[in-house]
């Protein structure tokens, strides 16, 4: 048999999202694709008929049949979507592949089915636990209470339809193994920093300002910053995001600017701008992408617990608690050696140890193994 590592694979990357999108998933798995393609294996990704922002010519990009006025870039259940992955699972079917990843719990299901005519086998990527992020989508104590044992049930069986799952933190592997999942690996994922590197910051109004970078769904515990950001005065918030932020400039903060795009320059320089990012996530099964960007534009970043993963840059408090996450951003503020040092040991690591290029090797490894079996 041919060594895979010595042939280019070819390389489904199975996504039951729009794309491409400036959201967290969807960074991660263009990520994923330029640096699979930059090692020379045939990349194609798979998706959702929609997206926003330019596409990479590294890679292949195949689209389910567009829906006529559905454009809806936001996570989470609804009615459309069962119809667009049964289309995601015909394309996966459709096109020759050695190996297909397959990211979140969509998209796991979409290639299974597909698997059942091609025999190719899966890598699932496990982004999060639908026990816990599926709740987070509904209102009420009945609506959250059904929604928990659904992603309990869907915890206990998806992830078993793939040959070897990637996680994104140690935390995982344990809950994947304890699952019933017997191959599982740790790949943390990667920046190309190259992206990251000589970004002219945007122009802001006199701050100081805090940014939040990233979609506003609710299992981000955006009232948690909210709470922190009315105890600072005179400090501005500034929200980036792909989706609508209508909701929340009503909020009654004096000093608030929202910015939807997905555009990822126009992010980079307005989260370069910021003196301070926030994560307010309490609970984070998988990787919090925003994390690595704003570290590596060397923007210290004040995160809840649950998100934090013990990288240079971050200022951990605990989950929920509005006010340390006030007082550790006025800490921050009031001490701009100590931000400087921060951003400084921030960018270092992230272009050191975070790199796509390095993870890329890690996955053709594991798919080196899967094929030769």
């Amino acid at each position: 048999m041919t060594d895979p590592l010595r042939r280019p694979l070819r390389i489904i990357q199975a996504a039951a999202f729009p794309f491409p999108s400036a959201q967290g998933s969807q960074v991660y798995v263009r990520g994923m694709a330029r640096a699979l393609a930059r090692r020379g294996h045939d990349v194609t990704v798979v998706c959702y008929a929609h997206g926003e922002g330019e596409i990479d010519t590294q890679y292949r990009v195949v689209r389910t049949p567009r829906i006529p006025g559905y454009n809806n870039l936001r996570a989470g259940p609804d009615w459309v979507k069962p119809g667009l992955d049964l289309a995601l699972a015909a394309k996966i079917a459709s096109i020759p592949a050695d190996i297909v990843h397959a990211h979140n719990y969509e998209a796991p299901v979409a290639a299974y089915l597909a698997q059942r005519f091609t025999g190719t086998p899966i890598v699932y990527s496990a982004h999060n636990t639908m026990g816990e992020e599926l709740p987070t989508y509904f209102a009420g104590r009945l609506p959250r209470a059904l929604a928990r044992r659904a992603g309990a049930l869907l915890d206990r069986t998806v992830p078993r339809m793939s040959q070897h799952a990637v996680v994104l933190t140690e935390e995982t592997k344990d809950t994947l193994h304890d699952l019933g999942c017997r191959h599982v690996s740790l790949v943390a994922p990667g920046v190309d920093f190259d992206e990251l590197a000589d970004v002219v910051p945007a122009t802001l109004p006199e701050g100081p300002w805090v940014v939040y970078a990233g979609n506003p769904d609710a299992y981000q515990d955006l009232p948690v910053l909210m709470d922190a950001m009315r105890r600072l005065e005179g400090v501005g918030l500034l929200m980036v995001s792909a989706s609508p932020l209508d909701e929340w400039a009503g909020m009654g903060l004096p000093k608030f600017k929202a910015v939807q795009t997905s555009d990822f320059d126009e992010v980079k320089q307005l989260v370069a701008a910021a003196d301070v990012a926030a994560i307010p996530r309490m609970v984070c099964s998988g990787f919090p992408i925003k994390l690595l960007n704003t570290l590596g534009l060397g923007v210290p970043t004040v995160i809840a617990k649950g998100s934090a993963r013990g990288l240079p840059g971050e200022v951990v408090v605990p989950n929920g608690d509005a006010a340390a996450m006030a007082r550790a951003i006025r800490g921050l503020l009031d001490a701009p050696e100590r931000r400087r040092e921060l951003a400084a040991r921030a960018r270092s690591h992230v272009r050191l140890a975070c790199t796509w290029d390095a993870r890329a090797a890690e996955l053709e490894a594991i798919y080196a193994r899967i094929v030769q079996q």
